[in-house]
């Protein structure tokens, strides 16, 4: 039989471009993680889920999505493949519980050792100084002296009757403490550690115990500047010797045997808690992944790490404790030249930190060494309980924003910028911070050129301290090229301070109120240095060579706040500050009345927002098959229903006590596999998800 060969060449090329459609396509993948009944060796179906986060990582490619069962995971996870702008991979709750991130693992085969103390094997250590011990998901105290409250942060400490220092300037110096507070036998903390905030009490440091008696102690240590020569007066404290466990809820383990020694609070046995010591530092390595997202998850023990090569990272909804732990710091401002460790760590660039909550840690919450990277609407608090050079946000990169977070109870510096250009920091509270050192900031840099970065619609306050005292907004030591405009400070020591030379920075529209210096310098001499349309209260002292107009500094009763003593700094009528400014574009543009007002709000324009507005607490996930009005009083959400394959419209209210929600699309039926999800944050709008 002959055949017409047009009509032949013509169905060939048919099927031709039929196949080749189909070689286009992208098969999407879901794979599913369970720590209870799963199995690395299965396929990572719903059905046969992995045991392991890592298994599913090992596989999943460009676009695929890993859920993941509530759940502990005590592991590091490094993605083996990198995902893509189009298609990233994610990894996420399944939603029938928290997942977490354990970056401890349990301790067992405890035995009375003495009293109320007990004993087990501990065989692995991270170091001294960032070892931890929690029980029932709460961090132990490791032995110290004097005793001390489960507080990181707000640690008891001895004080120095007299220090005689003999310094070193090439090596270690020596220094001996004499105070009738020291009691215990001769040489029992020989080898021990010393934490001390020495002289001016800038910050904390460590040394080694050579020699201790009964009224005295001697320590070697790094001498840091001139102003923090030991002295009389500086607070301490001892760790790192069995001497120091005496009393409940300490802990020390014997580098010598490996053996763990534990007091708990209660003074049973530890057999019948949970209790965990830190074993890894990472609960997901992202180091030269790119294109990856976590969301919802929870860390514990743990944190997220990158480097230079983790790019558009996205850490979406994660509540992270405990993140890092780091006590041993001979040269702690040393670590503003060198990448930090400590903290949610981007080192990469267009990685973001979203509606996250970050707590406990002995350094950063967040460190920013790379560029272009984002912390956003994420609650961070309780950090740089070491006292160190560390901040809520640490940023060391360029172009990096920070931008409607809620930063408190910060040892140090609120957030910190150190040698970079373009920084936009926006829009974020800031309160209680200089808890154990002075001389620091809400807002702080150091001999940095901005380079055009700003500052700008941040609420500052709560910042005081002894000696050098605590500052709102900081400018240290030669900084230039900085726009700090309609910021509000605060129930500081000093709300705003610029030292040593300062060089073409402009400051707008903001309102400081300093309980001591509304704005005060070391010997500024500032060029072209423009200060305008400002409110000040507290004492003065002006830069040489400051350009300055329009401004007022005076009490504040005289200047007409609505409530000073609620934090309510919007301008009463009648204000001596309503209309006396001057026009500065852009900072004074869309201003009401005949001329911008003086201060960072403007009378009668709604006052501007700051801090996290989504409550950044646990996020979860709930699917769409399990999620209804019947087993979720209070909420509604939309039936299941078909859609196209170009867009799915609903409405869904997920009510308070739901807290969190997720819409999901399915292939074919809600028995197929998952095509897409959106994590749905309690928020007073509306969310339009196209699939």
């Amino acid at each position: 039989m002959l055949h017409d060969s047009s009509t032949s060449t013509a169905a060939r090329s048919r099927l031709f471009l039929f196949i080749e459609t189909l070689e286009r396509r992208v098969l999407l993948s879901t794979y599913y993680v369970a720590a209870t009944g799963g199995s690395d060796a299965n396929p990572g179906t719903l059905a046969a889920p992995f045991a392991s986060i890592q298994q599913a990582a090992n596989v999943a490619q460009p676009g695929d999505t890993v859920l993941i069962h509530g759940g502990t995971y005590r592991e590091t996870v490094h993605p083996l493949n990198s995902g893509t702008a189009a298609a990233p991979i994610t990894f996420a709750p399944f939603g029938d519980g928290p997942v977490t991130l354990d970056g401890a693992d349990p301790v067992a085969g405890w035995s009375k050792y003495s009293g109320s103390i007990y004993s087990a094997p501990l065989p692995w250590t991270l170091g001294e100084g960032s070892d931890q011990v929690f029980l029932d998901g709460q961090m132990m105290t490791e032995a110290q002296w004097p005793n001390t409250s489960l507080d990181p942060l707000h640690h008891t400490t001895a004080t120095a009757d007299s220090i005689s220092a003999t310094i070193n300037p090439t090596g270690l110096s020596t220094a001996t403490i004499h105070s009738s507070a020291l009691t215990d036998p001769a040489g029992s903390w020989v080898g021990g550690i010393i934490r001390i905030s020495p002289g001016q009490a800038w910050i904390w440091q460590s040394g080694t115990i050579i020699s201790n008696s009964p009224g005295a102690l001697t320590y070697t240590y790094q001498q840091l500047t001139s102003y923090e020569v030991p002295t009389a007066g500086n607070h301490f404290y001892l760790t790192g010797k069995f001497q120091g466990l005496d009393s409940p809820d300490e802990w020390y383990r014997d580098p010598t045997s490996n053996a763990l020694y534990l007091w708990t609070p209660a003074g049973d046995s530890p057999a019948s808690h949970n209790v965990e010591a830190k074993h890894r530092l990472y609960g997901f390595d992202l180091s030269g992944d790119s294109y990856i997202n976590l969301q919802g998850l929870q860390f514990f023990a743990c944190t997220v790490n990158t480097d230079a090569n983790s790019t558009h990272d996205n850490l979406l909804g994660l509540g992270a404790k405990y993140v890092s732990q780091q006590l041993i710091e001979a040269m702690p401002w040393d670590i503003k030249y060198a990448p930090h460790t400590t903290g949610i760590i981007l080192n990469g660039s267009f990685d973001i930190v979203d509606s996250c909550t970050i707590t406990y840690s002995s350094g950063d919450g967040v460190f920013l060494g790379g560029s272009n990277n984002i912390v956003r609407n994420s609650v961070i608090s309780e950090v740089d309980y070491g006292g160190g050079d560390e901040a809520g946000v640490s940023i060391q990169g360029s172009d990096n924003q920070v931008v409607q977070n809620t930063i408190y109870d910060v040892a140090r510096s609120g957030v910190t910028q150190f040698f970079s250009a373009g920084v936009k920091i926006f829009y974020n509270t800031i309160h209680d911070f200089a808890i154990q050192d002075s001389d620091c900031g809400g807002i702080y840099t150091w001999e940095t050129d901005g380079q055009g970065s700003r500052w700008a619609y941040n609420k500052v306050y709560n910042g005081l301290a002894g000696g050098f005292g605590a500052t709102g907004v900081f400018l240290d030591g030669d900084c230039n090229n900085f726009r700090v405009d309609h910021n509000i400070v605060y129930n500081v020591n000093t709300a705003l301070k610029m030292n040593y030379a300062q060089a073409n920075d402009r400051l707008f529209n903001n309102t400081f109120v300093g309980v001591n210096w509304g704005l005060n310098g070391g010997t500024p001499v500032m060029t072209n240095v423009l200060l305008a349309n400002n409110l000040f209260t507290g004492s003065m002292f002006w830069g040489t060579g400051a350009i300055q107009y329009h401004n007022l500094a005076a009490s504040t009763g005289r200047i007409q706040y609505v409530s000073p003593s609620t934090g309510d700094f919007g301008l009463m009528p009648g204000s001596p500050a309503i209309d006396a400014g001057i026009v500065e574009p852009p900072y004074t543009d869309g201003y009401s009345g005949g001329a911008p007002d003086l201060g960072a709000l403007e009378a009668g324009m709604q006052p501007f927002v700051t801090g996290a507005p989504i409550p950044a607490g646990i996020v979860k996930t709930t699917s769409a098959k399990s999620f209804n009005v019947l087993t979720n009083p209070g909420t509604r959400a939309p039936a299941p229903a078909p859609f196209s394959n170009n867009s799915l419209a609903t409405n869904a209210m997920v009510g308070p006590s739901a807290g969190s929600g997720t819409l999901r699309a399915f292939l074919d039926s809600l028995s197929g596999d998952t095509n897409s999800f959106l994590i749905l944050s309690s928020t007073s709008g509306w969310n339009t998800f196209v699939v």
